[in-house]
């Protein structure tokens, strides 16, 4: 059957497993709905989660995307998840990288239709290379051969089929720059009243066996302590991957959204960490004073960083020090 008016478009999802991934792709939906007047389908293809942690769920889905009542989400199962209507115009929305077997899926499904691939940011690995994302799958418990292949074939697969790259940043000549429609959707839950305190945001070292349990905890007393001399309370925010209980010294501030949607966080006089999304991102959209401290147990997560991503880091955020090395400047 014919279609009239702006002909629908069907946006097959892959990649969630976290919620800031939720929110990636909830930016593109909104600048595809103020741009195009015609009715969008979101197909949920499978949501997962990130080292044990609680998966995303079709309600995060419900409560981050846009609101709009041309927007509709399905969770189909089968061939559900490739089918389209004719009529339909196709984009393959891909948080990190385009999965292959999803788009070889979606191909045999829709023969001799274009499909557009769009992709999101993942997280500080989308500025990478196959090199950083071979190391941190290892660090994630995978093997060399399939981690190493597993890279590969996802920088190939990001050269050779997407159409368009939605990111956070954006490397220009001049430096690297805010993708404003992206940084303004982490931008919109309400922010609390200024708060005259410090977050450690911490990360799953102990679980990936970086770092000892009592090291870890050692290396947090010490930021504790300098915040502390500092004037500021000091508060944790346990990786929802985390036991939280590692940090019953201190005031915890659990939570399963991400920390750039947290108005506790983002309400915060400073946040501190190891390398990582979350201090990068509060630190370019919501310009907190983000400080980023390591350790001797820790200095590898630096080393194996790719010279794109020590450039955005050091856009943001200054060097990595140790706890008796922070100057808060109040």
């Amino acid at each position: 059957m014919s279609h009239t008016g702006p002909r629908p478009l069907r946006v097959f999802l892959s990649g969630v497993r976290s919620q800031a991934h939720v929110v990636y792709a909830a930016s593109w939906l909104r600048a595809q709905l103020a741009a195009d007047p015609a009715p969008v389908t979101v197909v949920d293809g499978g949501l997962g989660g990130f080292l044990g942690a609680a998966p995303v769920t079709p309600g995060d889905l419900d409560r981050l995307f846009p609101s709009d009542p041309r927007l509709t989400r399905i969770s189909p199962t089968g061939a559900g998840r490739v089918w389209a209507s004719p009529d339909e115009r196709l984009v393959y929305l891909a948080i990190g990288a385009p999965g292959i077997k999803p788009w070889l899926r979606l191909r045999a499904a829709n023969p001799a239709r274009r499909i557009a691939v769009v992709v999101t940011d993942e997280g500080l690995g989308s500025y990478g290379d196959w090199r950083s994302r071979r190391d941190a799958w290892r660090r994630e418990g995978g093997g060399a051969v399939w981690s190493t292949a597993r890279a590969v074939a996802g920088a190939a697969a990001k050269r050779l089929l997407v159409d368009e790259r939605w990111a956070l940043y954006t490397d220009t000549p001049a430096g690297w720059r805010l993708h404003e429609p992206v940084a303004d959707e982490f931008r919109r839950p309400a922010r609390s009243a200024p708060v005259d305190r410090a977050v450690f945001l911490t990360q799953p070292w102990v679980e990936l066996g970086t770092v000892t349990d009592v090291a870890y905890r050692r290396h947090i007393a010490e930021v504790a302590a300098a915040c502390t001399a500092a004037g500021y309370t000091f508060a944790v925010r346990p990786h929802p991957a985390e036991d939280a209980s590692r940090y019953a010294q201190w005031d915890v501030l659990p939570g399963t959204v991400p920390a750039e949607l947290d108005p506790r966080i983002t309400s915060s006089a400073v946040v501190l960490g190891a390398t990582s999304t979350a201090l990068l991102n509060l630190a370019a959209i919501f310009r907190l004073p983000a400080y980023r401290v390591g350790g001797k147990e820790l200095a590898v997560l630096d080393e194996l960083l790719s010279p794109r991503q020590r450039a955005l880091l050091d856009t943001y955020l200054p060097p990595t020090v140790e706890p008796s090395g922070l100057e808060f400047g109040r």
